[in-house]
């Protein structure tokens, strides 16, 4: 099917501002027909790729007006929440705005907000070519005392609409493994919009016997015209073939087979097909409505339940309108989507026997 791609940077990213070292585009790009293709080329060094500068040329930082951040409350120290959101049309517009002074809500302050109760956000929709959107909430975040910093896809879709995707985390908790972020490259066109994965490791003290959790996470954001079972062009049913390649590729690569699928799917779930066909996996949000309008579940956090036994059973939707009290209207001007988090221990969960294919060994 030709789902896949090589992960690797040719170029180190560059800072554009001190306080923010990491953020940086991911770059792919290469397929493989197969995980021996993979492997066999990445030993060759026969893939070709295409290298980003991170905001070359791009402003200077600037002092912006510094918001009070939500604490991670009821939240313990050896844990992480990650959560995935879709800011709606995350672009110039609203990344530029503060106060709207006829809605009377504070649309960027609303969402660093809510980006800082979490360790690791992944986001969809966010627009535009050289990443200002996630620069300012950056800006915003370290501004009002956070240590945050991002990794970001190129523009992806064709030639009438695209966007990115973003994972943005506090870096006194989490670390991106290094040359881990790329896009899925899809040289069949069977989906809109290719994933965005990257592997994160926590950041927690040494402790004997217990080390820190690492996984990979796939950012997704379907197309809603291609969800439905009686289309032939289903991206859901695409995305469990990501999900076990990518799972695959980790294992036979760096020993690890804890592996998220989260975004926005644009289907509840009774209409994850496939993928709730892979054994042992599991949407968090369950029914839990995730649209800020409160009628559609859209946005999940999926996970194979017997491997990343690091998943502590706590889950949730940030209903953002009733936290900071927005009538609907206000909270429509943050996102049409809310927030879905999961909590997961921070330290690597004793080991299980291997699910990947051919695997026989105990992993961890």
């Amino acid at each position: 099917m030709g789902i896949f791609s090589s992960r690797r940077l040719l170029r180190k990213n560059n800072s554009f501002a001190s306080r923010v070292p990491g953020l940086r585009w991911a770059g792919p790009i290469c397929t493989m027909a197969g995980l021996f293709m993979v492997v066999s080329y990445a030993l060759s060094g026969k893939f070709q790729f295409k290298a980003f500068d991170d905001f070359a040329g791009s402003a200077e930082h600037t002092h912006v007006e510094p918001v009070v951040l939500t604490p991670k409350s009821n939240q313990i120290s050896d844990s992480i929440r990650i959560a995935t959101f879709n800011i709606k049309q995350f672009g110039e517009k609203k990344s530029s705005t503060r106060m709207v002074p006829d809605a009377n809500v504070d649309v960027m302050g609303t969402i660093a907000k809510i980006v800082s109760q979490f360790d690791l956000v992944a986001i969809q929709e966010v627009r535009g070519s050289d990443g200002t959107p996630i620069r300012r909430l950056i800006d915003l975040l370290n501004e009002s005392g956070g240590q945050y910093t991002a990794t970001l896809s190129e523009p992806i879709g064709d030639e009438h609409y695209t966007e990115c995707y973003a994972y943005v985390w506090d870096q006194t908790r989490m670390r991106l493994i290094q040359n881990s972020a790329y896009v899925v490259h899809d040289d069949s066109k069977r989906m809109y919009r290719e994933p965005m994965v990257a592997s994160f490791e926590t950041r927690v003290p040494a402790t004997e016997g217990r080390r820190p959790f690492r996984f990979t996470i796939i950012n997704a954001h379907t197309d809603p015209d291609l969800v439905s079972p009686r289309d032939i062009a289903n991206e859901i049913n695409v995305l469990d073939d990501v999900f076990m390649r990518v799972r695959q590729y980790e294992y036979d690569t760096a020993g690890e087979e804890d592996c998220l699928l989260v975004g926005d799917l644009n289907v509840d779930s009774n209409g994850l097909q496939e993928l709730a066909l892979i054994p042992n996996m599991i949407s968090v949000a369950g029914d839990q409505l995730t649209n800020t309008r409160r009628t559609k579940t859209y946005d999940h956090i999926m996970l194979d339940n017997y491997t990343t036994r690091e998943y502590t059973g706590k889950r949730g939707v940030v209903d953002f309108q009733t936290q900071f009290g927005l009538s609907e209207k206000q909270a429509l001007l943050i996102s049409d989507h809310m927030p879905v988090w999961a909590e997961f221990s921070a330290y690597e969960a004793p080991s299980v026997q291997s699910v990947a294919n051919g695997a026989t060994q105990m992993i961890r």
